[in-house]
């Protein structure tokens, strides 16, 4: 039998692909027992800088507080040898990331942020990126896992 990732991860479509310069705010999505999440942001051409935040919320939609986060991003553009390779963590403040064309064209960001980190009862998560940009290719999909409550062992038998 094959082993699945999907069986310990659980992945939600954030941001559908396209272009985005007008400004969007992702899908929100309820974090519920999940302990880890990682937002993947696949960047295609980026034209101006607009400005990415994340937030928590009370409930679904709601942008009520910001959140400080840390990101890694590809070494290369897409395609290249080094594309599958990422940088140290860089942290970014609550008032957001700058997302500008010579950094983030082509490449790949994954955001890692601990749900215990978030606000007490906003469990909502959604990232804004604002319509500062001119052009703007990108999607996003959130990895949850670490899951908060483990179910009870199995009982395997021994023979």
């Amino acid at each position: 039998m094959t082993r699945r990732l999907l069986a310990d991860v659980a992945l939600v479509p954030m941001i559908e692909p396209g272009d985005k310069e007008a400004g969007i705010d992702s899908e929100t999505i309820l974090l519920g027992s999940a302990s880890l999440v990682s937002l993947l942001l696949q960047f295609g051409a980026v034209t101006g800088d607009a400005v990415l935040k994340l937030y928590s919320g009370a409930t679904a939609g709601a942008k009520t507080t910001a959140l400080a986060f840390t990101y890694r991003l590809s070494a290369a553009a897409y395609k290249a040898a080094a594309a599958d390779t990422y940088g140290a963590d860089v942290a970014v403040a609550s008032t957001g990331l700058t997302l500008t064309a010579a950094s983030f064209a082509n490449r790949t960001m994954v955001i890692d942020l601990e749900v215990a980190a978030m606000t007490a009862d906003q469990p909502w998560l959604t990232a804004e990126l604002s319509a500062a940009a001119t052009v703007l290719f990108v999607s996003a999909v959130a990895a949850l896992g670490g899951s908060r409550y483990k179910p009870a062992a199995t009982m395997v038998p021994t023979t």
